[in-house]
């Protein structure tokens, strides 16, 4: 099995006796084991008269064995044995995972294994989990991505089972004269869930021998009914539904325009990736590039090249453009532009060397690939086993084993305008049809004879250039030798007025990557909520002018992001670290040269505002959460205040406002990773120059964060233009010590599954539902939340009452050895070390921020939690949590299906934010 020579961990393919395929992965140092089962079967194999089964099916294996009957008690396992779980259903795949405490993996895969040979399927479990799969639809009814999806369903070939409604309802599950959906569930599950459909992947710390006695105990029992996989007899898409216009009604202000091309299934060219060779070319975002040319006539904003659904027997290959308001006058001159660049590859752009340089890229990441999650890994690995051969298991993402010229010349012949769909998403156009589901407006019109002549024979455009080579690209990658004190803690190389330098050598992962941070911090940038605009404005501006320079670095393997926050801004580079100071040089340089072009500030100003305000459409919960974190950071503030300062400003006052900004600045940079220290010291000179940091006197920026002390409830309604109803309570520690972040952490994690099982599975209030851990400006926070269909907030707010009422009872009924495994979990999770470069240098780099210099924060609320007794957790609930007397701050918002019920009357009612935010310290 090919794999990458960093990469330490030991791997064993195997075919169990009843033919289920087997990936083993030995990594000694995983702090989780994890596992994940794929079924070779998906909503694709609904019963036409039974859409949404495969998902539903899916729910239900969750709710209860033979052998662990109990519904909802596989969640509270994984919860106390410090993990996760989830599981998702696709077209042709419905894959299951979950990771645990190594200690506890032999018990989970137990209990995982029943799934596939014991569900239970009890009738109380599937009657109320038909309301939660009803729920999920419900969520996304007005979701954009759904109701579009749909669209696309209904205008492709109607004899394909992509054409399916993949979620289910009530009405797709209900019981019917003749049959119960639960006899029908069963016989889904009996016909579809065979061992020669499926794989798994199990990774832990265990050896492989232990590993594969797990597989063999767990998996080899279940039946192989011997059913092959159904080819798909006909295509996506048929002749007739070629060459079509197709636009699309949103309901958030979005402008995408998309051409889409059927291919045949291209999965068999996996080594080769032709696919990818067109992709990297007509999605290139350099200088001469189809997004530059176009983006430079005031016609789009993004460009993506590549992306479409793909199976068994078919793959689209879309363009997908992000368009402005004055390109809509311009459709038929931007699908001309995709065709000259097509013609353009065609012509000039099939050349050896630029799939070496593709190749080497991908080499060098496959090379110097990092750990990830174990759950990410076994998700990722146990769909690998379906698609490619078992060597390439690992490396298959990764391999372009060779430039085949015929083959993508023979791909590039799909990309014409007769095999085209072309899809316009904007608000305000003419429709004539309603999607089924989703409700969305549509209409499809052929393509005209002008259209489709124009666009086979489109001319040639000389703006429109292939690119050059790649002067990014990294050639010196052994990391540097390591110094003495490698394995020590970030240290503070300099300290000047108004800047700061730390700096660490990488000394575990070594790969020859770094990460630098720059924070700057400016009180001017955040004094008020239009100078936090204005903040936010310039920097994406400073983005949109960087991006076709930086883009060859992207390429290479470095990224960039710049960034507001509640202080200023960031500046984050990552990647390999031989050329981050040739990308860092050249984003300073731009910076100093900054201009603010009239039009690209109308563009990027419209874009900001459409986002804002689209925000408006999100789900409630989201809304709530945007809301909060609004009310209580006042250098944060929610969308319509942010929206309310965007309208009026005008590019001119740009300048002086940055002129302003930068007279008072305080500087943190952190460099890590393949850094010397010199190279760190040099870095630091290139920022004073370019900022002109000179003997500065300005300290960091205050970040005030409103504090609830003894206020009671205080409650805040939020207007969200949604059928559904939502609360949010929110608990906020006074303090942030240790031991106040192990007692709220520990809470979240102690109520969690409970509060899940309680109020999603048993009382069907909503399909979101859960508590969250959000610590606000180092302050923790505890939050219990739920979204819901079926009740207003009034009731919701009396449901999580008795819930936090009786969570003491729940607590002092725990046995000993459950309150330990509990805490233990928890402490597994905070403790879990860092899996890569980037998350290590995110953790110091958080640490930095919250003053935390001696860089143990961790160990100290890990301490904490080891001490905290049964006792300390139920006084926290009955003083803190405890509805009657408890400080807290409610943000509720009453759905349009609720409207004629109650108003949710609890404690004191916000009504002036700028009054409620004086408490903010």
């Amino acid at each position: 099995m090919h794999k990458s020579p960093n990469d330490p961990k030991q791997y064993r393919y195997l075919t169990l006796d009843n033919e289920l395929k087997v990936l083993l992965v030995h990594d000694a140092e995983a702090p989780r084991s994890a596992a994940a089962l794929s079924v070779n079967v998906g909503h694709f194999d609904d019963p036409i008269e039974r859409q949404g089964m495969a998902h539903f099916l899916e729910h239900m294996l969750f709710l209860g064995t033979e052998k662990y009957p109990k519904v909802g008690e596989f969640q509270t396992f994984i919860n106390r044995s410090g993990g996760s779980n989830n599981a998702w259903t696709g077209t042709e795949n419905t894959t299951f995972f979950f990771e645990v405490s190594p200690h506890a993996f032999n018990e989970g895969l137990d209990r995982f294994g029943q799934f596939f040979t014991a569900p239970l399927f009890n009738e109380e479990a599937v009657d109320k989990e038909r309301q939660a799969v009803d729920s999920e639809y419900k969520l996304k009814v007005k979701d954009d991505v759904r109701r579009l999806y749909q669209v696309h369903k209904e205008t492709i070939n109607q004899a394909h089972p992509f054409s399916k409604f993949s979620v289910g309802d009530l009405t797709t599950l209900d019981d019917r004269d003749d049959k119960s959906v639960r006899e029908e569930l069963l016989e889904f599950y009996q016909t579809h869930y065979s061992a020669n459909l499926m794989a798994t992947v199990l990774l832990g710390p265990q050896s492989l021998d232990e590993l594969e006695a797990f597989a063999r105990t767990y998996f080899n029992h279940i039946p192989n009914h011997g059913i092959p996989k159904k080819a798909i007899p006909v295509p996506l898409v048929a002749k007739d539904e070629k060459a079509k216009f197709i636009t699309i009604e949103p309901i958030k202000e979005v402008r995408k325009l998309t051409l889409s091309f059927t291919l045949p299934s291209v999965e068999k060219y996996y080594r080769q990736k032709p696919l990818s060779y067109i992709a990297h070319l007509l999605g290139n975002e350099g200088s001469g590039s189809l997004m530059s040319m176009l983006k430079s006539k005031g016609w789009i904003n993004t460009l993506a090249a590549g992306g479409g659904v793909s199976g068994s027997n078919f793959r689209e290959f879309t363009v997908g453009l992000n368009l402005t308001p004055k390109s809509l006058e311009h459709i038929d001159d931007i699908v001309a532009a995709v065709f000259q660049y097509i013609e353009l590859i065609k012509k000039h752009g099939l050349d050896e060397w630029r799939y070496q340089e593709k190749k080497s890229v991908l080499e060098l990441a496959f090379r110097y690939q990092e750990k990830s999650r174990p759950l990410d890994t076994v998700s990722y690995l146990v769909m690998n086993l379906f698609h490619y051969e078992p060597e390439d298991i690992i490396y298959g993402d990764y391999m372009m084993a060779g430039y085949d010229e015929a083959l993508i010349q023979e791909l590039l012949d799909y990309l014409t305008p007769d095999n085209m769909r072309l899809t316009l998403v904007a608000q305000g156009l003419k429709y004539d049809r309603t999607a089924h589901w989703y409700h969305t407006p549509y209409s499809v019109t052929p393509l005209s004879d002008e259209q489709l002549k124009r666009w086979h024979q489109p001319g040639e455009e000389p703006e429109l250039q292939l690119p050059e080579k790649n002067p990014y690209i990294c050639e010196r990658l052994d990391p540097h030798p390591l110094k003495p004190d490698a394995d020590q803690p970030p240290k503070l190389i300099q300290d000047l007025p108004g800047f700061r330098l730390w700096y660490k050598q990488e000394d575990e992962f070594r790969v020859p990557k770094g990460v630098v941070y720059v924070a700057i911090d400016s009180p001017h940038a955040v004094d008020t909520p239009r100078n936090i605009v204005k903040t936010r404005l310039c920097v994406e501006m400073l983005l949109d002018a960087i991006n076709e320079s930086a883009y060859p670095a992207e390429i290479a393997g470095m990224s960039y992001n710049l960034y507001a926050h509640q202080g200023g801004v960031t500046l984050q580079l990552s990647g390999f670290s031989e050329k981050q100071p040739l990308l860092l040089k050249m984003l300073l340089e731009r910076f100093a040269n900054r201009t603010f072009s009239p039009e690209r500030f109308q563009n990027i100003k419209a874009q900001m505002l459409r986002n804002w305000r689209n925000a408006a459409e999100d789900k409630p919960i989201s809304q709530l959460f945007n809301h909060l974190t609004g009310l209580l950071q006042p250098n944060n503030p929610s969308y319509p205040v942010l929206i309310e300062a965007l309208e009026s400003l005008e590019v001119d006052e740009l300048p002086a406002f940055v002129e302003a900004m930068f007279a008072e600045l305080h500087i943190d940079t952190f460099v890590y990773g393949n850094w010397l220290e010199e190279e760190a010291l040099e870095l630091a000179e290139v920022l004073k120059d370019a900022f002109r940091v000179t003997d500065q006197l300005y300290g960091e920026s205050q970040r005030p964060l409103v504090r609830l002390g003894q206020s009671g409830t205080r409650n805040y309604e939020v207007n969200c233009n949604h059928a559904d109803s939502a609360i949010l309570m929110y608990y906020q520690s006074r303090q942030a010590t240790p031991r106040k972040i192990a007692i709220y952490t520990l809470a979240n994690h102690l109520m969690s599954t409970t509060f899940f099982h309680e109020l999603r599975t048993r009382q069907q209030l909503g399909y979101m539902v859960g508590t969250a851990n959000l610590p606000l400006n180092r302050h923790p926070g505890l939050i219990l939340y739920i979204q819901s269909p079926v009740a207003a907030p009034a009731q919701l707010s009396e449901a999580i009452d008795d819930f936090t009422n009786a969570f003491a009872l729940v607590l002092l009924e725990l046995n000993e050895a459950q309150w330990q495994a509990s805490k233990q979990g928890l402490i597994a999770q905070i403790s879990e070390p860092d899996t890569n470069l980037r998350t290590r240098a995110q953790r110091f780099w958080v640490s930095i921020g919250n003053k935390d210099t001696e860089f143990n924060q961790r160990q100290k609320v890990v301490e904490e939690l080891r001490n905290l007794s049964r006792a300390d957790m139920v006084r926290f609930l009955v003083e803190v949590i405890k509805p009657r007397t408890s400080n807290r701050l409610v943000m509720h918002c009453k759905g349009q299906a609720h409207s004629n019920l109650e108003s949710l009357d609890i404690g004191e009612e916000i009504e002036s934010i700028v009054d409620f935010q004086k408490d903010a310290k």
